[in-house]
């Protein structure tokens, strides 16, 4: 782990909670949890900014997003995680609170590190893509809608863990939703909207096979 970076991340995230943070930025921070052969959620919860809440519902979605998503039963913590960061965001509490079972989950520091690089090119291309734009969709009642879908795609992925690409399918739903939030992009909020349809039909279709 680098605490030079880690303090400077989190210095300007105290000074504008609403700043840019890159999404090649927050996948560094995951890198850098610790050099231990394990890590578990707890280590990744204290990494991350607790001064961009949106940063806390981004990182289990991008894990959700990567590989690691095969690990059996942690699309259901991950969905189960996501809808607790939802629901206390929607709440306006002002600190995240998550139950001890999903902080001593732990899993392989070295299938991370492999798993988030396998995310660089699309958060190298997002990064590219995304400004701030549109930001009347963050506003009363858009912003409580994308964390309200943030929070029903979470609840309902543990019923659809068996179905192949499901989980993944509402992890990218849930990761643009957290990315519109985090760099305030009302078109890539638009698009969550559209991969929300797209992963409807997508779970319906796998469902009836």
């Amino acid at each position: 782990m680098d605490p030079a970076r880690n303090d400077s991340a989190k210095a300007i995230a105290a000074a504008d909670p609403l700043a840019h943070r890159p999404l090649q930025e927050i996948l560094d921070r995951l890198r850098d949890v610790t050099d231990a052969p394990k890590v578990s959620f707890a280590e990744i919860l204290r990494a991350m900014d607790q001064g961009g809440q949106p940063v806390l519902l981004l990182m289990p979605a991008l894990i959700l997003v990567s590989p690691l998503s095969g690990i059996p039963g942690l699309s259901s913590l991950g969905g189960l995680t996501v809808a607790l960061i939802a629901a206390q965001m929607l709440l306006g509490r002002g600190t995240i609170w998550l139950p001890g079972f999903i902080l001593r989950r732990e899993f392989s520091t070295a299938r991370l590190e492999w798993s988030i690089s396998k995310l660089d090119g699309a958060a190298a291309f997002i990064d590219r893509k995304t400004v701030t734009r549109a930001e009347w969709v963050f506003g009363f009642p858009g912003r409580q809608l994308l964390l309200l879908i943030c929070m029903v795609c979470g609840l309902i992925m543990p019923f659809f863990e068996l179905i192949p690409f499901s989980a993944t399918s509402l992890a990218i739903v849930i990761s643009l939703m957290a990315s519109a939030l985090l760099v305030r992009d009302g078109l890539i909020a638009g698009l969550g909207l559209g991969g929300l349809a797209a992963a409807g039909l997508l779970i319906a279709k796998l469902a009836a096979t």
